[in-house]
């Protein structure tokens, strides 16, 4: 094993023992400090996850779909466990209140924000935002519908998704990535997308690139979604552009200097992450939705996440572009949402 894989391997079991095992077993020890410490169970914890996420990506089906979601809820239940107890330990560490106690309030509200976060993960948002200068548009309502993760959540969330998302009546929808995160979604659990009655489309996220792509993108297109892998497309008087997601932060550059901007149209750029904003404005762009963030779904996870993606989340404007960042639609990991809410945009052009 090389230097490099050995201190990753070190780090993701630090990381993960501090997530999974510090929270329960500092419980155990500060609500029952006279018992010993159950570490086979901190163990099981601790393997459990690894197993799960093995058997879901060899058989993904309804009851894997569950046991995963529920595992993974477990995992944000213990990272709010742990950001609950960390700012505890110097209450403890200047013995200012007996132990017992400060346990029994940390478990308390654990239990308050748990239930609170598992609630706000399921209610879909509609979040409106109004886009000036549409140049000939104005009035064109755009839904955008990001980050369904589909697999890690149950198909039934695109149907609500698509419920809510008619019932708005846009003139179009756009799905910018992460709508599939796991194999073993079949045609008929996308088949929502087909009952749409406007034109659809989809870029890819990195999640999608993670598992079986070209056949999620052969069903989506069975669907009736028009998907866009580094292509433009025009519609009416708009101009809609997809460039497939990458890690590099030079893809929006790379791939969209291949295309050429529609002349006298309202272009719109989906890309599943905030990155390029400004090489998209260079370029011409007019509107630049994307998601990826979640917000950080869970706080204070979402400090972190600014760390990495400074445009975290709601509209920027750079140069004459606007730059949206969703949430998400859905939920990726736990079934969580704290400090965020799954949300459809509705985008309006004046």
């Amino acid at each position: 094993m090389s230097g490099q894989r050995a201190i990753f391997l070190l780090v993701v079991t630090i990381v993960f023992g501090s997530v999974l095992v510090y929270p329960p077993l500092r419980f155990w020890s500060l609500m029952l400090p006279e018992q010993p410490a159950p570490f086979a169970v901190a163990g099981a914890l601790f393997i459990t996850p690894f197993i799960v996420r093995f058997i879901h990506e060899r058989s993904s089906n309804a009851f894997t779909r569950a046991l995963s979601a529920t595992v993974l809820t477990w995992i944000g239940i213990s990272f709010l466990g742990l950001s609950i107890l960390m700012p505890l330990e110097l209450i403890l560490l200047f013995d200012l209140v007996p132990p017992p106690s400060v346990g029994s309030a940390a478990l308390v509200l654990l239990s308050i924000v748990s239930i609170y976060s598992l609630y706000n993960a399921h209610p879909l948002h509609v979040q409106p935002l109004v886009v000036a200068n549409g140049r000939g548009v104005a009035g064109t309502r755009i839904a955008q519908i990001s980050d369904l993760h589909l697999g890690s959540r149950q198909p039934g969330l695109l149907r609500r998704a698509v419920a809510k998302t008619q019932s708005l009546q846009p003139d179009y929808v756009v799905l910018t990535g992460d709508i599939v995160d796991m194999r073993g979604i079949t045609e008929d659990d996308l088949l929502p997308l087909a009952s749409l009655e406007m034109p659809v489309f989809f870029c890819i996220g990195n999640h999608e690139r993670y598992v079986d792509l070209e056949d999620i993108c052969t069903r989506l297109r069975d669907c009736g979604v028009q998907v866009l892998r580094n292509q433009a497309v025009e519609s009416g008087n708009l101009q809609f552009i997809g460039i497939d997601d990458a890690e590099a932060k030079s893809q929006v550059a790379t791939e969209i200097s291949k295309l050429q901007p529609a002349a006298e149209k309202y272009r719109i750029l989906l890309y599943h992450r905030p990155d390029g904003g400004e090489d998209a404005a260079a370029w011409g762009v007019d509107l630049m939705l994307t998601g990826h963030t979640h917000r950080g779904q869970l706080v204070p996870f979402n400090f972190l996440v600014k760390k990495v993606f400074p445009r975290l989340y709601r509209d920027y404007q750079i140069d004459d572009m606007t730059l949206y960042v969703s949430p998400g639609t859905g939920t990726w990991g736990p079934v969580m949402r704290l400090g965020s809410k799954c949300e459809i945009a509705l985008i309006e052009l004046m």
